[in-house]
């Protein structure tokens, strides 16, 4: 069974592959997806997330050759740039270990570089404290909760109502953890890579964002101020501005501060 993608633009056009956050599915992207037009968007339903939900187990290697077979057969010239956020840029980053020859130019945004012992035992006590709580509220009571922390409009509502519906939480709770303490970093890229957080995430996710720009050489590093973790669809303009400048190799939007 192969995925489900999202798909928007002209097929002959540069592809841009879309990763998105866990437990959210493709359709996190439709901003970007509309806004850079000019573009091949694709942005697939992770295994056991929206519409890709039947196919499981979630499996990192497994997902990076789904995803590596997506460029493949849908990407002019078999190569797209890929932009990942949250969980997306810790499968963004397995993809280019694994399968660089589809990535030109990256974006890697509030996502995970690789965890030390204490970080893994902070993370695993965060899940285990969530689990209960995924179990007990109904999908519009974690939307509105999701959508109260990440500053969101009340526009996406139905869609993360229906997202977080789809993975159970003892499997979300799983591969979770799985895949943030096996995070492959590449240390070398084939194209230019960003690495973005926002002002108003964690610390945490700041320092991550600095130990990837240190750990992968020629990576650089900005923070988006005033926006939070999703700011894809808190701030979706400036993100479309981002992304294009950075595929296009031109400078990137006023505001945004080195790290």
């Amino acid at each position: 069974m192969d995925l489900h993608v999202y798909e928007s633009g002209p097929a002959s056009a540069p592809a841009i592959l879309f990763l998105h956050g866990s437990p959210l599915s493709g359709s996190m992207w439709r901003p970007q997806m509309t806004g850079l037009g000019e573009f091949h968007c694709l942005a697939p339903d992770l295994p056991e997330h929206g519409q890709s939900a039947e196919v499981r187990p979630f499996e990192m290697a497994d997902a990076v050759r789904r995803l590596a077979d997506v460029v493949r057969s849908l990407a002019e010239g078999g190569r797209a740039h890929v932009v990942g956020l949250s969980f997306g840029g810790v499968v963004a980053q397995a993809l280019m270990v694994h399968a660089p020859e589809v990535v030109d130019h990256a974006i890697l945004s509030g996502t995970a570089a690789r965890m030390g012992k204490a970080l893994q035992m902070l993370l695993r006590v965060t899940l285990s404290l969530n689990r209960p709580l995924l179990s007990w509220l109904r999908p519009e009571q974690l939307a509105a909760l999701v959508r109260f922390q990440f500053g969101l409009s009340h526009t996406y509502d139905a869609m993360l109502a229906r997202d977080l519906s789809v993975i159970p939480p003892a499997r979300l709770t799983h591969f979770l953890m799985d895949a943030y303490t096996r995070i492959e970093t590449p240390t070398e890229a084939q194209g230019p890579i960003l690495v973005a957080v926002g002002q108003k995430e964690t610390p945490i996710s700041r320092m991550m964002a600095r130990q990837l720009i240190a750990e992968i050489a020629g990576a650089r590093g900005v923070m988006v101020p005033r926006v939070g973790h999703a700011w894809n669809l808190e701030a979706p303009d400036l993100f479309c501005r981002m992304v294009r400048a950075w595929v296009m190799d031109r400078a990137l939007p006023a505001g945004l501060e080195e790290l």
